[in-house]
């Protein structure tokens, strides 16, 4: 059985074309797929997608290319986590490849998705591009070894893999 650890089947180029993935993901054999939240006001579609198939479920979480969208806080997040098809927080994380200007809000968004996963004892899924040092070192300083997760869009080396 193989499993799709990050989809977005929300996204509205798979608009109408959902049964048709289902269908796919039954002749590959794929038995599960999570569905990866980007923004809070894409949650609910998030939340549609994954209640039409016992094999979907969800995440809650706001991706760090989104710099004007609603900001989560960590009550937020927790609370949409205890929905029963939410297994994971994220998509989280830094990426620097194409940020301009400051990017402390990328960095406190992530401390707050962190925080959020270690009280909703969920695994975090986390986006990283071209930002190894402070991804490693907020990880750390936020305890995130208690969260547990996936590292996804991964751009660096060996040795921060290792870390």
């Amino acid at each position: 059985m193989l499993v799709d650890s990050h989809c977005h089947l929300d996204f509205p180029e798979l608009a109408g074309r959902l049964d048709q993935v289902l269908a796919d993901m039954a002749t590959h054999e794929v038995g599960h797929a999570l569905c990866v939240c980007v923004t809070l006001t894409e949650f609910e579609r998030v939340l549609e997608v994954a209640a039409r198939d016992a094999r979907l479920s969800a995440s809650v979480g706001v991706h760090p290319d989104y710099p004007d969208t609603v900001e989560p806080d960590v009550e937020t997040l927790v609370r949409l986590a205890a929905h029963p098809k939410v297994v994971a927080i994220g998509e989280t994380g830094l990426d620097y490849y194409r940020a301009q200007g400051d990017t402390e809000w990328q960095r406190e968004r992530f401390r707050v998705h962190i925080r959020a996963a270690r009280q909703a004892r969920k695994p975090l899924i986390v986006h990283t591009r071209a930002a190894s040092a402070d991804t490693l070192r907020l990880m750390r300083e936020e305890g995130a070894e208690g969260a547990g997760g996936v590292m996804h869009c991964f751009t660096e080396d060996w040795e921060t893999a290792r870390a």
